[in-house]
């Protein structure tokens, strides 16, 4: 089975994140369902793995059923569902909304539509055919899927629906730009504590930044951390997202420069910015300068009442790219900017409304909001991105 391992950063339309040892203790998930060693062939799946691997079988069988919205959205929404059953034990779990598989779940089967959800619990699917899916679909690097059938499925999944939504044709692996990696972080083994952060600042700041808040995509935000497993980050950082040819931005593929070890201990070390968050102490790069500069920030429920009152004098405005701004949704209304055309088209804004800065993850729109607050015009932040709002609540979103 092919993975693709398409990135949701829309800086390459989706690109992933971190991890925990392979044969490490792990502690239980929040909720695991039976093991596949002890269920029997017949037996029914859970709720969950009934609807997976129904809609997995749909992809596989009756493509011509989803269009292509569809698609890329039950993409979206199964990735924070295997959030629920990753046993992966460097995860922050405070804060996780409590109802999350009842919430995507939901979403998922209204993505679907009655008719196709109708026709998945038809297919009276057993354990017999998801033990044979999982085995069809190959390995996971660090996954025992003996051990956690149903977050193995669900990573398979999401690759499969992802695999529908990448380019068709994609820049190999030989074609990428060389990148020099210098000796002295080679010798770095990724088996020893500290290593992955020493090769994460070696390797990869250059494009995500030292504190990984980069533009390329700010890969230790909470919200992208929320969305990302730390499989599919080990596939990213190993060969690189699927670019179409020509794109500005092409990640090289690091397969033939670090080890596995070394991958994977870089996996680790994004993983661990979860507890840096949990902290609120801990503020994203670039947010004192904003405040400074008198920009105000709005939580996302906030924005959504301003939405709802349309407000003649608030002007929201969307700096995510254009293939974000597309398919992974905007607020119905806003107006859209791409990011690096805010300097060339500031002076196109109103200077007699506020204008609200949105962004994708609740990062990269700072800069520019500090930009337009200093040149004189009234600004607003809406914190925690557009992942907040679409993915997170589920609130109105425009394609």
């Amino acid at each position: 089975m092919k993975k693709t391992y398409v990135l949701t950063t829309l800086a390459a339309i989706l690109l992933q994140a971190p991890a925990w040892a392979a044969d490490a203790q792990q502690p239980a998930p929040i909720k695991m369902a039976s093991a596949a060693k002890t269920a029997s062939h017949a037996e029914a799946l859970s709720p969950v793995e009934n609807l997976a691997l129904g809609a997995a079988m749909l992809l596989a069988n009756e493509r011509d059923q989803l269009e292509m919205q569809q698609v890329f959205r039950l993409a979206l929404y199964f990735r924070p569902l295997r959030r629920v059953y990753d046993p992966n034990p460097a995860m922050v779990r405070s804060g996780d909304d409590s109802n999350i598989e009842t919430t995507y779940m939901d979403r998922i089967k209204k993505t679907l539509g009655p008719d196709l959800v109708k026709r998945i619990d038809k297919m009276n699917l057993t354990h017999r055919d998801m033990e044979s899916y999982l085995q069809k679909h190959g390995g996971l690097f660090g996954v025992d899927w003996k051990k956690t059938p149903t977050f193995a499925l669900l990573e398979f999944v999401v690759n499969d629906f992802h695999e529908q939504i990448a380019p068709p044709n994609t820049i190999a692996a030989k074609d990428k730009p060389d990148y020099f990696i210098a000796s002295s972080l080679k010798s770095i083994s990724g088996k020893n504590p500290g290593d992955g952060k020493k090769l994460f600042e070696g390797v990869c700041a250059a494009c995500h930044g030292m504190d990984g808040q980069g533009r390329f995509p700010p890969v230790v935000m909470k919200s992208y951390l929320s969305l990302h497993s730390d499989h599919e980050h080990f596939e990213i950082v190993k060969g690189g997202p699927p670019q179409k040819p020509g794109a500005p931005i092409v990640m090289p593929t690091f397969e033939d420069k670090l080890s596995k070890d070394q991958i994977w201990s870089i996996v680790q070390y994004l993983r661990t910015w979860e507890k840096v968050w949990a902290d609120p102490k801990n503020i994203r790069r670039g947010e004192v300068e904003a405040r400074s500069a008198g920009v105000k920030f709005y939580s996302t429920p906030e924005i959504r009442s301003i939405w709802e009152a349309k407000k003649p004098d608030v002007l929201l405005l969307d700096l995510q790219s254009d293939i974000a701004f597309r398919i992974m949704g905007h607020i119905p209304g806003a107006t859209h900017i791409r990011p690096e055309e805010i300097d060339a088209k500031m002076k196109q804004l109103p200077k007699d409304k506020e204008i609200i800065v949105i962004d994708m993850f609740g990062s990269q729109g700072l800069a520019p909001a500090k930009a337009l607050a200093e040149a004189g015009y009234k600004v607003g932040y809406m914190a925690d991105g557009m992942m907040d709002w679409h993915i997170a609540r589920n609130y109105p979103t425009a394609y």
